[in-house]
């Protein structure tokens, strides 16, 4: 079952919102069940959600497939308790509803004594590493991560995490299972670890930080949270002025089992113009992203699963170049966004055992998030 009710009711919704002020403020304001600050036990209880859906294309030579795709959809809630604690859970709902429930997406408690620490102990999405993994997708400009964050990046972890922000540097450390299950961990694969510091520094622009991270993998052969990578090190740089932003990002990861080591870098720039186009505070936005992977030896790199396999003869190289181009419409913030972009990607196969590849992505959705 398709979610097209969904999207038609969003899309009606816009019309209205464009010529009544405060609609979407209102409308926003709507799951927030319950708010007082004065309460000294609970000062807030919220219905929480996002839903991202979108159509794709992918064509390689003779080869081309396409589909629409319920990308991810989670509802839970979010209570802030005692002015210092989240409590925060919320589920995977499946694609096509059947069945309804498939799993925990995050659950956690967080403790905020101050800016300086915070600590985040539960079921995580892993947000710790690097330019592109240390963004939500509630709030990345591209519709994919990249090819080498998805090879050797986790997705959710049960993690104990600590992180804060004293003065112009930030930090972040934690330890985390090595397995995850569907709503959390038996604890059987073994640990990792992260680590990353920051610094604030704009270089030539009006504001950024520089950032470098670290992951640690034990490698337990029971592991299923993790990725075949022992060390992963992530050095990069956020920087914006005005309307314009770049993130500049390298990474290279340490293989287990005679896997090869991989490199990569990217370059992510943005440029925000036509405020205000059809409502007050939204824009028009302009995302480009080039992608460089490498590895030291034959067939370290694979495919995206999201949608390059979906046509390709083999899924393995060892030298991978991609280039997006993309607008995004903001109707409320990246709280309500439409997507449209396309990216070329090419794959070398030094082996030469199936693994070359050249092939254009489409892709053209809608994101929400409250």
């Amino acid at each position: 079952m398709k979610s097209y009710v969904l999207i038609a009711a969003l899309l009606l919704a816009l019309p209205a919102g464009a010529q009544e002020k405060g609609f979407f403020e209102r409308a926003w304001e709507t799951p927030r069940l319950y708010e007082n600050e004065e309460n000294p036990a609970i000062q807030s209880f919220s219905i929480i959600g996002r839903y991202q859906g979108q159509y794709w294309s992918v064509n390689a030579g003779d080869e081309s497939a396409s589909d629409w795709e319920n990308r991810r959809f989670f509802v839970g809630a979010e209570a802030r308790l005692f002015r210092q604690f989240v409590v925060h859970g919320q589920m995977v709902i499946s694609e096509d509803f059947d069945p309804f429930y498939n799993g925990l997406y995050q659950a956690f408690v967080k403790w905020s004594p101050g800016e300086v620490f915070s600590m985040n102990v539960g079921r995580l999405d892993f947000l710790f590493i690097g330019l592109e993994r240390t963004v939500s997708s509630l709030r990345i400009v591209t519709f994919e991560r990249g090819l080498l964050v998805n090879q050797i990046m986790p997705g959710e972890v049960v993690a104990a995490l600590a992180e804060g922000k004293p003065g112009g540097f930030s930090y972040r450390a934690g330890v985390f299972s090595g397995s995850i299950e569907r709503e959390f961990t038996s604890f059987e694969g073994g640990v990792g670890a992260v680590a990353g510091v920051g610094y604030d520094l704009p270089l030539f622009y009006e504001s950024g930080s520089v950032h470098l991270d670290y992951l640690f993998n034990d490698g337990d052969p029971a592991n299923n949270a993790l990725r075949p990578y022992d060390h992963i090190i992530s050095l990069w740089h956020q920087g914006r002025k005005g309307r314009f932003g770049l993130g500049v990002d390298l990474t290279w990861a340490d293989g287990l089992d005679a896997r090869p080591p991989v490199f990569g870098f990217t370059a992510l720039p943005t440029y925000d113009f036509l405020k205000d186009l059809l409502r007050k505070g939204d824009r028009l936005q302009a995302a480009l992203r080039y992608q460089f992977s490498v590895s030291e030896g034959d067939n370290g790199l694979q495919l995206q699963n999201r949608y390059e396999r979906e046509v390709a003869t083999g899924q393995f190289g060892d030298r991978y170049h991609a280039g997006y181009a993309g607008i995004n419409y903001l109707v409320f913030g990246d709280r309500f966004k439409f997507m449209a972009g396309a990216e070329y990607s090419d794959m070398d196969d030094s082996a030469n055992d199936g693994g070359d590849f050249a092939g254009w992505t489409f892709l053209a959705g809608m994101r929400v998030f409250f």
